[in-house]
């Protein structure tokens, strides 16, 4: 049982952690990237949307050592697609400004 505990222990967080991306690939995201160059820096998307002309994926990228807490190890980022290149990028789990202060 022991075997078991030990084992699912170091299993589970690796898989959780499996489909994460690294912080310093997001460093190398620029807009007009086409979603191939997008995919080949990023890899699969955990999540997407579709809207008339504009398509998006999300992912989920690990923060660096430093800025994790037990709670916290990775951030949600989107990538906005126009017309099959990248419009806008940035972080999902923020929340707008804009909104919280009812401008």
């Amino acid at each position: 049982m022991k075997r078991i505990a030990c084992l699912l222990s170091i299993a589970l967080p690796m898989t959780l952690l499996g489909g994460c991306v690294h912080g310093d690939n997001l460093e190398k995201l620029q807009a007009g990237m086409t979603r191939e160059q997008v995919a080949s820096l990023m890899g699969p998307p955990d999540a997407s949307t579709h809207s008339p002309g504009k398509d998006c994926a999300y992912y989920t990228v690990l923060k660096d050592f430093w800025s994790r807490t037990p709670w916290t190890l990775s951030n949600r980022y989107y990538v906005c697609f126009t017309d099959g290149r990248v419009d806008t990028f940035g972080r999902a789990d923020v929340p707008d400004t804009a909104q919280m202060t009812g401008r």
